[in-house]
């Protein structure tokens, strides 16, 4: 993807650090991450002001099962929380290590500890230089990513909660509001509309596969619904199918459909 460009701003770059996620406002596992850092910001001033005494392990467990509870209550403001992941998340890593090492070792942390004084710092220079990063990888803003107006997608069959024999089997999926292409086309050769001659990202119990379309969908005759064969043992599975751009970078908002069924 050299040189291409999503809302002024070159995307090439964009595998700095893994793409794990495209959520947006209201990710609950990135707000859990943020609650939790908080939590560990207040460890550290209390033990700062001696009120937390941290010397062994055993000091801490207290301190972070506190954190542990009140951190599950971070998807009720999972909103606001999540966007502050990019620059919470390094601070709360570092100030993990800071008390890890005030209870392993000789160090201590204290108003005039060489320790407090290099966690302080690591801290706000990693906090500085991985915001923008994780951000980028994990909670881009809306205008980062093509937008997605009308287009939906659903998984046609199977239908969720249907029972299909084991062996290989036909997944029909169909898009409206777009189309779709053969994938992995340069967006140059795309249409302007990132709606049209999309592609899709297909994961069969959190595992991405790679699927060949029984149809013969182009950039200038795009399919409205496409057919593929998947193979899958007996059991329950969750099948999830995600229409992003013709060059596979995500819409905003994420457009998706998935569907559970049992194989025998």
């Amino acid at each position: 993807m050299s040189g291409t460009v999503v809302a002024g701003i070159d995307v090439a770059g964009l595998p700095l650090t893994p793409l794990l996620a495209h959520s947006g406002p209201g990710s609950t596992w990135q707000a859990l991450l943020v609650a939790i850092s908080f939590g560990l910001v207040l460890i550290v001033a209390l033990t700062l002001l001696g009120k937390v005494r941290v010397r062994s392990l055993d000091d801490l467990v207290l301190p972070m099962a506190a954190v542990a509870i009140v951190s599950s209550l971070a998807p009720l403001a999972d909103y606001w929380l999540s966007d502050m992941v990019g620059w919470a998340f390094p601070m709360g890593v570092t100030l993990l290590v800071g008390l890890l090492l005030a209870a392993t070792t000789s160090l201590e942390l204290s108003l005039r500890s060489p320790l407090t004084y290099g966690v302080v710092i690591v801290a706000a220079v990693s906090a500085v230089t991985l915001h923008w990063p994780l951000t980028r990888a994990w909670h881009p803003p809306p205008d980062y990513l093509p937008l997605a107006t009308d287009a939906q997608v659903e998984v046609l069959v199977p239908e969720d909660g249907a029972v299909v024999e084991a062996g290989a089997f036909e997944v029909r999926v169909a898009v409206t509001g777009g189309s779709i292409g053969p994938g992995g086309v340069p967006l140059e050769d795309l249409p302007e509309d990132a709606e049209e001659a999309g592609s899709l990202a297909v994961t069969l119990d959190n595992e991405r596969l790679d699927v060949t379309y029984l149809e013969d969908c182009t950039v200038e005759a795009p399919c409205t619904s496409v057919t593929f064969p998947v193979e899958v043992d007996p059991g329950e599975h969750e099948l999830h199918v995600e229409f992003t751009r013709g060059d596979g970078i995500p819409l905003a908002p994420m457009v998706t459909d998935r569907v559970q069924f049992e194989v025998r």
